[in-house]
């Protein structure tokens, strides 16, 4: 299988900037699982790139990473070189909640069922929200990652919110209920999911 210059250039970039972080040891573990199962390339696609409104954040949060330099800086630029081909979508359900939340967010999948490279072992997705938008609390099995592009805050449980700052690292448990939240900023985060 041969994997594009600029998904490789991706991966890259994200594992980079989670070397970076001042991420724990569960976060580390899992992103050296996620890595590694990265090093042998699956089936690529090729879908109709779709974007959303909200999307017109996409840009002021890239700036927002790249005013960071180092291995932020890199991976806003490798992210650019993929938004071309993203699909973005609503949440599923969205239509159920905050019809506020329903405009102001999206996610685009680069890796995994319907992403860039088809995986079942691995989700790597983008999470965008315009400001003063809340992603509704949720849980899912899947142990999770988020490297923080722009300002924003996280929860778990019942625990505060918090901002964890640009260039750092949530990690999610299994099951552990998390939610997350932009302020006056778009908030913009790339997602890894273990599901092998």
């Amino acid at each position: 299988m041969i994997r594009s210059a600029e998904l490789q250039a991706f991966y890259d970039a994200t594992r980079h900037a989670l070397a970076a972080s001042n991420a724990g040891y569960a976060a580390r573990a899992l992103a050296d699982r996620i890595f590694t199962a990265l090093e042998d390339p699956a089936d690529q696609a090729s879908f109709p790139p779709q974007q959303l409104p909200v999307c017109q954040y996409l840009g002021p949060a890239l700036n927002l990473a790249r005013g960071q330099g180092g291995p932020i800086e890199a991976l806003a630029d490798a992210l650019c070189g993929v938004a071309p081909r993203l699909i973005w979508a609503r949440r599923p359900f969205a239509h159920d909640v905050d019809p506020a939340f329903q405009a102001g967010h999206a996610n685009a999948v680069v890796v995994g069922e319907d992403g860039l490279e088809i995986r079942h072992d691995i989700w790597i997705g983008i999470s965008l929200l315009a400001p003063q938008t809340h992603y509704p609390d949720h849980r899912h099995p899947p142990e999770e990652i988020y490297s923080v592009l722009s300002p924003g805050e996280w929860k778990q449980n019942d625990g505060p919110w918090h901002s964890p700052g640009i260039g750092e690292v949530v990690h999610n448990p299994p099951n552990i209920i998390h939610g997350m939240r932009s302020k006056s900023m778009p908030l913009l985060a790339v997602w890894y999911l273990w599901t092998g």
